[in-house]
């Protein structure tokens, strides 16, 4: 990118990326199709929930004044409807693997009594509100032109992707960084990897948890042993996080178009604004876990003031909607918010 680039600040090319958001919806599709076996559909990517949990979200007294915009303007506290899950990124799109295998972990955050209009044309009446994290650092792909040529050659064949993989260096390193073996999930640190306004300035988002612990992996690891372990934890106590925000310093190291980029912690720390607290909880009966399925998390579902930015997520604002829409007309489900009179039945 040639021009003079300015901090918080995007550079939209809004023809070719409605014709790739057109084109992954397309991929996707067709191959949550293909690799549908009965019963529910699930999501073309983090098809495996292990759970929604409840919790609350309660917003810093002490935060510095540049972050009271949006959910951050008061102290106040949300209730929060929390989904944990696998990202899929090796799984057949549609399909889910077991939780022993390499992969990246998602935790999608549900406010729910956010009052306002929401920036998503079918949702503006939703009170709610939600973050999406996983736990890299940073998108598996620079933009969505890169994510749909990934896509397009893991739904190839072995060969295919192999090449691709031994083409994309940058690509091929960032996916092995953040497909781990993980022990359990309430003791990793989540990020949103790409970029977020907060009111004025751009930001990331991370979770991370209040107690460091680290588990060992299990000698003979059932396929839901990360949900086990999860609703083991969870019968016993309750677990918090910090909810912290990263401020862009730099427009070149710290990009917004680009998600494979970092920002580095050195230049500009995360700084906590809220506390997470998951309470002591039963999550994983078979209605709760239908229920949680039938929800729907997008980066879009949010007040202006939280916006996302960058190539990758506008693209992610048709194909979100698009999939979710598919995928629950095909379960015959309505695609509904929680309401705070109805959050405990979840």
């Amino acid at each position: 990118m040639d021009e003079q680039l300015e901090l918080y600040t995007e550079y939209p090319q809004p023809a070719e990326e409605a014709e790739t958001a057109a084109n992954i919806v397309a991929l996707m599709e067709k191959f949550m199709i293909k690799n549908f076996t009965g019963g529910r559909m699930l999501r073309d990517v983090h098809s495996k929930g292990h759970g929604c949990v409840l919790g609350e979200f309660t917003v810093h007294a002490d935060i510095p004044e540049e972050f009271r915009v949006g959910v951050f303007k008061d102290p106040k506290t949300y209730q929060a409807v929390i989904r944990f899950s696998n990202a899929g990124a090796l799984a057949p799109i549609g399909g889910t693997a077991p939780d022993i295998k390499r992969d990246a972990r998602g935790m999608a955050v549900k406010l729910v009594g956010v009052p306002g209009e929401k920036l998503l044309s079918d949702e503006r009446n939703a009170d709610t509100q939600d973050f999406l994290m996983f736990t890299p650092n940073v998108f598996f792909c620079p933009d969505p032109e890169g994510f749909l040529e990934l896509m397009d050659a893991l739904t190839t064949n072995k060969l295919v992707f192999g090449w691709y993989l031994l083409t994309h260096p940058s690509v091929s390193l960032s996916l092995i960084a953040s497909l781990k073996k993980h022990a359990n999930l309430l003791e990793l640190q989540y990020f949103s990897a790409v970029p977020y306004k907060l009111g004025d300035i751009a930001v990331k988002y991370s979770a991370r948890p209040v107690l460091k612990r680290t588990s060992d992996l299990p000698n003979r690891p059932t396929d839901n042993f990360l949900r086990e372990r999860m609703q083991a934890q969870l019968d016993q106590e309750s677990v918090n996080y910090d909810f912290m925000v990263q401020v862009q310093k730099d427009p070149y190291a710290m990009p917004i178009e680009n998600g494979l980029v970092p920002w580095s912690e050195d230049v500009s720390p995360f700084i906590p604004i809220a506390t997470i607290k998951i309470f002591r909880q039963t999550f994983d009966s078979p209605q709760q876990m239908v229920d949680c399925d039938n929800l729907s998390f997008t980066p879009w579902h949010c007040l202006p003031e939280h916006r996302p930015l960058g190539s990758i997520s506008r693209v992610r604002r048709n194909v979100y909607q698009a999939i979710s829409k598919f995928r629950h007309e095909r379960n015959d489900v309505p695609r509904e918010e929680p309401t705070p009179g109805d959050i405990g039945d979840l």
